[in-house]
């Protein structure tokens, strides 16, 4: 549930401490802001064992203010892993958020016990009571005959029905009530602090809109699943809270087109809910292979997580480092499509070594143009957005169940925090500052003039450009951000 300004419990404090961006005076109505102190951002590392660059002396441990982890973060699911007590531990100041999909139910995994992503088990008739079956013949279908994603076959679509959202809240509360296992070190048992909700979009998505492909499933139109959604997360809070007798932090991987009015007047009629402490937005700036959005998509992204933002429902903006891929080094320029057809980067290929040298510093001026972006999306009265820390997912990586033939483990920070426009740029989005005077278009740069002073420039062509704007000159390479 989103804070409120007075009673606030103990879990959601902590939540409020992490997130709060210093002594600003924000609208009564906003929810927490995701932030942590000095370079600590939100991570989110659901990826298969990514959580496990929280262990004692792994690359992130002290420096992420909110995990969103997978629940089997909890059990010791390969040899040698540490678990959630360990990373608690470890990590003091770090709220642990645990990974539950609404939008779309598997089977569970017996190994994990009771710590599952999933609100109900398809395996069983506890989740294909709530699965989704329709005569559609462009809607995927799994070989359950439930409707499914494309591409995602063992996941079936969920009914968002009231009785959905009452077993989704019971899978969370049995999550938050029970001790993690005991991992590598001595920590004393330890729980999650909240959940983070997948797939809470407003409309059915992953290709397959009403606008697109026809009326299927229980709902009459797209708006009409967007409300199911909005209902079924607010009666998910509810319960939740009511069951366990406080607040949980309880945040949402928002899907919705910033294009349509109609997806940004549902997303804040959530936010208006006061069920969502802050709503994770991935690909901003670019997809998960690094190719770039179009400068209309980053102007409707600005506008519309402005409004859902001010409407109290703080927007994290999140993009994917891209993956390495046994691709000539040039395929690393700014700008450029990584795609996904060529073999992951192994430890045997010729050119690993420029590939890598590419890959990071690709990477780092990535993250630079997402927290670039950020800083000019931010205004007086949505100043309680944030980024997260910017991560590979686990696709090309090893990990304790691999052959070890990738080149890069799942422990593996993907951008380099020391380059100096990272911390700068870091330090301006965890010290609040916000857009205050601008946008100047020059070159294809935008150029803001920020709260603390600072100006940030965001280059959106692939070209290195040089600017002046507000009596500074700044050099922004392709596809990245500068602060100066």
């Amino acid at each position: 549930m989103r804070l409120k300004a007075a009673g606030v419990t103990a879990v959601s404090t902590a939540l409020a401490l992490a997130f709060a961006v210093g002594t600003l005076v924000t609208p009564a109505s906003a929810g927490s802001v995701p932030k942590g102190s000095g370079q600590q951002l939100p991570a989110y590392l659901q990826g298969y064992r990514q959580g496990q660059l929280l262990c004692p002396g792994a690359a992130l441990t002290g420096k992420v203010s909110v995990a969103i982890v997978d629940p089997m973060t909890a059990t010791t699911d390969a040899p040698g892993d540490c678990t959630l007590s360990d990373m608690k531990a470890a990590n003091p100041g770090t709220t642990f958020l645990a990974y539950l999909n609404i939008g779309a139910m598997r089977d569970a995994e017996p190994w994990n016990g009771v710590f599952r992503n999933s609100c109900a088990d398809t395996a069983t008739s506890e989740g294909r009571q709530f699965a989704v079956t329709t005569p559609n013949p462009k809607v995927a279908v799994n070989e359950d005959g439930f409707a499914s994603y494309p591409g995602y076959s063992y996941l079936t679509v969920a009914d968002l029905s009231p009785a959905y959202a009452d077993a989704c809240a019971a899978t969370a509360r049995t999550i938050l009530t029970t001790d993690a296992q005991r991992g590598t070190t001595n920590a004393p048992a330890a729980r999650f602090d909240g959940i983070f909700l997948d797939d809470a979009s407003m409309s059915p998505s992953h290709g397959q809109d009403m606008v697109d492909v026809g009326q299927w499933g229980p709902w009459a139109s797209d708006d009409a699943y967007g409300k199911a959604l909005i209902a079924a997360v607010q009666r998910f809070d509810a319960t939740l809270t009511r069951t366990l007798g406080r607040d949980v932090p309880v945040a949402v991987n928002l899907g919705v087109y910033p294009a349509w009015s109609n997806q940004v007047d549902l997303a804040t009629e959530l936010a208006a809910t006061g069920s969502v402490d802050f709503a994770l937005r991935e690909h901003v700036v670019s997809n998960g292979t690094g190719r770039p959005a179009p400068l209309v998509d980053l102007e409707q992204a600005t506008a519309a997580y402005r409004a859902i933002t001010a409407a109290g429902m703080p927007v994290v903006e999140h993009d994917y480092s891209v993956p390495l891929r046994e691709l000539p080094a040039a395929a690393y320029r700014q700008g450029g499509d990584i795609g996904s057809s060529a073999p992951c980067l192994r430890d045997g290929f010729g050119a690993r070594a420029s590939v890598v040298a590419a890959g990071k510093a690709r990477r780092v001026l990535d993250h630079r143009m997402t927290l670039g972006h950020l800083l000019q999306t931010r205004t007086v009265s949505a100043r309680q957005m944030t980024a997260t820390l910017s991560q590979a997912e686990p696709t090309c990586q090893d990990n304790a169940w691999d052959d070890d033939a990738n080149f890069e483990t799942v422990t593996t920070v993907s951008v380099a925090a020391s380059d100096p426009q990272v911390t700068a740029l870091t330090k301006a989005v965890t010290g609040g500052a916000y857009a205050t005077v601008g946008p100047v278009t020059l070159s294809g740069v935008n150029v803001v003039k920020l709260s603390n002073g600072s100006v940030v420039a965001v280059n959106t062509t692939n070209l290195t450009r040089s600017v002046s704007a507000y009596g500074k000159t700044l050099t922004v390479p392709g596809r990245s951000a500068t602060i100066g």
